[in-house]
């Protein structure tokens, strides 16, 4: 009968376990001094996060992930594009997908400016 529990112990621990990597992480918050923000028309390049400053003054932060597969998208300032290594899905800078497999644009990630700066939040 211990015996019995312990196993049903195991199991559930394990179970426990495997859901646990199937449950969204919560989101990674991170701190971008103010000091730091791109001017018009210019790009930060952050972990896991790209900071626009558009032509008209407003502030976009996208994901660095791809949508295609996940993986980490770069700036490449000479085209002024996005574009992803694996693959080479391409995105404008305001994250609008132009071309490859990617079967959409770049995720725009939540915000907030406070005193200290922006807080952005990265998901999991």
């Amino acid at each position: 009968m211990v015996m019995g529990g312990g196993a049903i112990g195991v199991l559930g621990f394990m179970g426990f376990r495997l859901a646990s990597h199937f449950l969204p992480r919560p989101p990674r918050k991170v701190l971008v001094k103010e000091k730091v923000l791109p001017a018009p028309g210019g790009v930060k390049v952050g972990d896991g996060y790209f900071l626009v400053r558009l032509s008209g003054g407003q502030l976009l932060v996208l994901s660095r992930r791809c949508p295609h597969l996940g993986c980490t998208v770069n700036y490449q300032p000479s085209q002024n594009i996005f574009l992803c290594p694996c693959h080479q899905s391409r995105f404008a800078l305001n994250g609008a997908y132009l071309s490859g497999p990617a079967p959409r644009g770049l995720y725009e990630l939540r915000w907030e400016k406070t005193e200290s700066g922006l807080i952005l939040e990265i998901p999991g």
